[in-house]
């Protein structure tokens, strides 16, 4: 059930390492209009996530071509192999089960010269599915370029529509993997839909220096507990499907510095993000990274972040009770914190030209490894990622 916590977060923490990836180790492909090639880029990765309740594995394979009139297209497709035990997935016995979710992506953008000024424009759209849940989004973006690209300004936006579904599960077989389950039932009023813009400006500073500062708003309206857990009253009363508000305003503000020493070949990037939403959460978190080049092919990057958030104001420490509106079991709703530790290698092919595996010259191969302290229920959890990605 994606709308499981741990599912939830696993996509989202996955989908943002993914995308940190490809904008430091990606550069955008540029086709030769010189020489009318067509220039592009492929990429392999897997991921994959662990905490104590749950495990992901999640292959994705991605491309993009630039033509030489200036057109860029992108595709991309994902699997996720959720495997969990927990009843908040509807499991009614303590046996792990394996959901899979599958997810294609694909974008078409064009860059517009106006002289001193470009400007880019994209859309994209995204469909995924899995057995109780289904997503279907589209988004466009903008960016102009000024002052010879040293000022872009950026403006982007994003609608989803989710459906979402309940499976009854019955006892597990001898199989873990394999548990006999009535069709998929609709949940009343179980449909979600989000829309979100986003403002960034990304300056140079200096010739070793740039800022982004940055802004995201998101309304969500529509059905957002998870169709599966329940809530014990504290007061007695029984057990109750999870409720939570049909509306929800998220507002996030962040600011990136980052500073590039060539004395060392080291780079810092240093960030911070503050978000609020409508439900009374407020959640702080700094970031800081350093790469530091290690010879002309290899690059490491240390990553230390901390996250910390209030509670929902629908949220009882001691429990809901039966006079309450709204009634929660789910942990990111919770007063909690985390820190993350990362470490990532980098190695690029280049010492491969004029041999015989030169074709791979172009090509960058990466490992990623994220350790969570986390204080909610959920507990600690580990986040990998390796992927090769080929240039042409």
């Amino acid at each position: 059930m994606r709308t499981s916590a741990s599912s939830l977060l696993l996509t989202c923490a996955l989908a943002f390492l993914s995308y940190l990836d490809l904008v430091w180790l990606l550069p955008h492909a540029r086709a030769d209009a010189a020489s009318g090639t067509v220039t592009g880029q492929v990429a392999v990765r897997g991921n994959y996530y662990w905490e104590k309740s749950t495990r992901v594995v999640a292959p994705e394979v991605a491309a993009n071509i630039s033509t030489p009139q200036g057109v860029r297209v992108e595709a991309s497709y994902l699997l996720d192999a959720i495997t969990s035990a927990s009843t908040a997935t509807g499991v009614q016995v303590d046996t792990a089960f394996t959901e899979k979710r599958n997810e294609v992506h694909a974008g078409l953008g064009y860059e517009i010269d106006l002289g001193a000024q470009q400007l880019d424009l994209a859309l994209s759209g995204r469909y995924s599915k899995e057995p109780d849940y289904l997503s279907r989004g589209v988004g466009f973006a903008a960016s102009l370029s000024l002052d010879e690209r040293n000022s872009v300004l950026h403006f982007a936006g994003y609608f989803i529509t989710d459906d979402v579904y309940r499976i009854e599960r019955v006892a597990a077989t001898d199989d873990p993997d394999r548990l006999m389950a009535r069709k998929a039932v609709k949940v009343p009023d179980g449909d979600l839909n989000a829309l979100s813009l986003g403002f960034a400006w990304d300056q140079v500073l200096s010739k070793s220096s740039t800022l982004t500062l940055g802004y995201d708003a998101a309304l969500l309206t529509g059905f957002q507990a998870n169709a599966y857990r329940t809530v014990a009253y504290a007061d007695g009363g029984g057990v109750v499907p999870e409720k939570h508000p049909r509306e929800r305003t998220r507002h996030a503000g962040y600011a990136w510095f980052s500073h590039f020493f060539a004395a060392t070949r080291t780079a810092i990037r240093a960030g911070y993000r503050l978000y609020r939403d409508s439900w009374q959460l407020l959640a702080h978190a700094p970031d800081v990274r350093i790469h530091q080049e290690i010879g002309p092919y290899v690059e490491l990057r240390l990553r230390y972040r901390y996250y910390t958030q209030s509670a929902s104001e629908f949220f009882r420490r001691g429990g809901n009770l039966r006079s309450d509106e709204y009634v929660t079991a789910d942990p990111k709703m919770t007063k909690f914190h985390d820190q993350t530790l990362g470490l990532k290698l980098r190695l690029s092919l280049d010492f491969l030209a004029f041999t015989a595996l030169d074709a791979l010259r172009t090509a960058v191969l990466d490992w990623n490894v994220e350790y969570v302290f986390n204080t909610n229920r959920y507990g600690n959890g580990v986040i990998a990622q390796g992927g090769l990605a080929w240039s042409f």
